[in-house]
């Protein structure tokens, strides 16, 4: 029987499947709902805290106009407030450097899912886990995988300084706000 093997280091496109019969990988699509730890030597820094309030506040109106106030995820919106802004990034795992690439609009409960390690230090793992196995599909086992290897790949990762790359912002009404 093939057990599926997620969050591969360094694999921009989707995870793959070790099949134990014959040890052949093939490729499988990635998960609808992803972990995205990001590595500790860019904790607290982020789009909102480069560019201004007003900046912020802008981008991220966009981002829930552009998705109906809907989650771009699950479709679905939160109880207290339909959305939230999330960043996405990329990484250069050989030159290390961490690319901004978009924003997206997440319920509350797919952003938790996305700050795993967040949502482990507050206690609500077990939330996110739940939910990681809804919208994806999963069982128990295999969520309990795929965070294993979320966090090998962030052990991976803050092993070393990033460059952090918001130039995504230049094309965008947001500058980075100027250095006190």
């Amino acid at each position: 029987m093939a057990r599926a093997r997620f969050g591969e280091f360094n694999i921009p496109d989707g995870v793959q499947q070790a099949n134990e019969g014959n040890g052949e990988r093939v490729r499988t699509p990635p998960p609808r709902l992803s972990i995205e730890l990001v590595p500790s030597s860019s904790w607290y820094t982020n789009v909102r805290s480069e560019v201004s309030k007003a900046a912020w506040d802008s981008l991220r109106h966009a981002c829930y106009r552009n998705a109906g106030h809907r989650c771009e995820i699950c479709g679905g919106r939160g109880p207290q407030w339909p959305v939230e802004c999330h960043e996405l990034w990329e990484y250069d795992d050989a030159q290390g450097i961490q690319r901004l690439t978009g924003l997206t609009a997440l319920c509350p409960e797919c952003h938790r899912v996305k700050h795993f390690g967040l949502a482990r230090v507050k206690g609500e793992q077990e939330q996110a886990g739940r939910w990681l196995m809804q919208v994806n599909g999963w069982t128990r086992r295999e969520v309990h995988e795929y965070v294993q290897d979320a966090f090998r790949v962030w052990e991976q990762r803050s092993a070393r300084a990033w460059k952090v790359d918001i130039s995504w912002l230049d094309h965008r009404e947001a500058r980075p706000a100027p250095a006190e």
